[in-house]
């Protein structure tokens, strides 16, 4: 009687074991929520829509938001959430000067936050390029008004995109390019290690980030992600562009 148990129980034991298998080799069920975007016709008569309906000057364009996947821990199921198009409005300067003749405390502080935020972020991409830096030897004259206006605008957004979403665009990186390019695994690792990093360690090197933008343009028509890490891609693409182009004048000043 006690071996039929045992039997039984090893039997048991067994088919879980194969259950869990087949669960763990199976495909991934993937969860896809998409949204109808608007049409060029319908997104033009929406922004003008919008920018009759409001009490202060306005414009609006076209802005497209991007999500990234998710996985369930418990359930292993992975949501896809594809990009929303929105029409978005913002104060045009007609705008910003009726809100701040408005006197409304809130807005005008409002506003203020928004000034204080896009000096913070220059700010904190000065401090990823440089480790060393400290109150005493920040380079405050890169964080003034006229300096930050001369920065591309998606240079500008580096230090808004978070540190998780650099970290999985560069393991998205490494999973496609050695089979897209023939190059090692250590080869694009390191070429990870220097995109993830906003080209600190090589900004003065003209010929590795020429490779880089070339790279990074077959992993743009390779990685069946590339879409989720645009802003990742559109920053790389402005920064190495205006680095190429700097002078060395240019270049020694950053230093």
């Amino acid at each position: 009687m006690n071996d039929e148990a045992n039997n039984e129980a090893a039997e048991l034991e067994a088919g879980e074991a194969a259950v869990a298998e087949q669960a763990e080799n199976a495909e991934p069920t993937i969860n896809v929520i998409k949204v109808a975007n608007p049409s060029k016709e319908e997104m033009e008569a929406l922004r003008e829509k919008l920018e009759t309906s409001y009490e202060f000057s306005v414009s609006s364009k076209p802005v497209k938001f991007h999500f990234k996947k998710s996985k369930d821990s418990d359930t292993g199921i992975i949501t896809d959430r594809r990009p929303v198009e929105l029409a978005m409005v913002y104060p045009n300067l007609n705008g910003i000067m009726g809100i701040l003749e408005s006197e409304d405390p809130k807005q005008i502080q409002l506003l203020m936050d928004a000034v204080e935020d896009v000096v913070n972020s220059a700010a904190r991409d000065i401090l990823y390029e440089d480790v060393k830096l400290d109150a005493a030897t920040f380079p405050y004259e890169r964080i003034s008004w006229a300096a930050i206006s001369k920065i591309p605008k998606t240079t500008r957004r580096g230090g808004g995109i978070p540190k998780e979403t650099w970290e999985e665009f560069a393991a998205d990186y490494i999973t496609v390019m050695p089979e897209a390019t023939g190059k090692t695994v250590e080869q694009v690792q390191r070429a990870a290690s220097l995109l993830k990093n906003k080209f600190a360690q090589c900004k003065t090197a003209k010929p590795v980030l020429e490779l880089l933008r070339e790279q990074l343009a077959i992993y743009v028509t390779k990685s069946p992600n590339a879409e989720e890490y645009s802003e990742c891609v559109e920053f790389l693409t402005e920064k190495s562009q205006s680095l190429l182009e700097a002078t060395p004048e240019e270049l020694l000043g950053n230093l």
